[in-house]
């Protein structure tokens, strides 16, 4: 958690609405006598930014945040509506076929953007996004996770390696991987006649991970690469998460080099981005949960 820094209030400009004491979560803001709020609630500040975002008068400031990262919204009737919105989530798919064009460093910029719009836990915003570009490291990173999988299947397949791979990663986590076994073995031979089943030849590679001390980081983490990829959506791109690259990368530190992940982090997923070479023209059945009302 960061320092307990504090709004400040332009006693000349309030006029005591109160509306800032009210989304105030953590009750830091209190009434004063004098009608406006006073920054003395025994909480710790996170700075969230509600008292500085809901003031009508602009008489509220939070040192700990920049002013000019404040911008005025849409009004509602400018806004997205609730049928565009569910469209853009229906567009959002995972693709998994790429043209050879690059994103620019603007387009990561407003993915990046977008993806720093998500809530955090304690607004702690700890994620870290690390973008690679450059086609040797993305070979070298392909190369690396194929030659583990190989040495795992060669593993699976040798009854006093398959007991120490039981013993290392538990039964659970081999029963994933007995279950996975067809996923990765076409990984490998497509690998092997030069093609990619991992990065699916998407020209960029995002990292998202987060301190190791921060135990709500990989779940914000997640919310951040929700919201970029519905923003990339938004844009024309293509996303898709690489799970698969997480899996080994979580254990083998050479591919963490490779990524430029600090042994301190924990990797929350990987994302593959790109424009798509392909054109899809409705959206698929997604199976309605089990829902339960109290």
């Amino acid at each position: 958690m960061g320092p307990d820094i504090r709004p400040v209030i332009d006693a000349d400009r309030c006029d005591g609405c109160g509306r800032c004491v009210e989304v105030c979560p953590l009750d830091i803001l209190v009434p004063a006598e004098s009608g406006g709020p006073e920054p003395i609630g025994e909480a710790h500040c996170f700075a969230c930014g509600q008292c500085v975002a809901v003031c009508p008068l602009e008489a509220i400031r939070h040192p700990a945040m920049k002013p000019e990262h404040f911008r005025e919204l849409l009004p509602p009737e400018e806004s997205t509506t609730p049928e565009s919105f569910l469209d853009l989530l229906r567009k959002r798919r995972s693709v998994r076929r790429y043209t050879d064009e690059q994103i620019s460093g603007e387009t990561i910029m407003r993915l990046i953007e977008a993806a720093v719009q998500a809530p955090s836990g304690l607004n702690e915003q700890s994620w870290h996004f690390n973008v690679i570009q450059d086609p040797e490291r993305l070979a070298r990173v392909r190369r690396r996770i194929v030659a583990i999988y190989r040495s795992l299947i060669r593993m699976l397949d040798a009854p006093f390696s398959r007991l120490m791979l039981r013993l290392m990663i538990g039964a659970e986590n081999l029963e994933t991987m007995e279950e996975a076994r067809a996923v990765i073995e076409s990984i490998i031979e497509a690998h092997s006649s030069g093609g990619d089943r991992l990065l699916w030849g998407a020209p960029t590679l995002i990292i998202v991970h987060s301190p190791e001390e921060d135990p709500m980081g990989e779940e914000s983490a997640h919310y951040a690469v929700a919201d970029m990829m519905a923003m990339a959506t938004a844009m024309g791109l293509g996303t898709c998460v690489v799970g698969f690259l997480v899996t080994v990368a979580e254990r083998d530190g050479r591919l963490r080099e490779y990524l430029q992940v600090p042994e301190d982090h924990d990797i929350a997923t990987a994302l593959v981005v790109g424009y798509p070479d392909a054109e899809y023209l409705r959206s698929v059945d997604k199976r309605m949960p089990p829902l339960t009302v109290i």
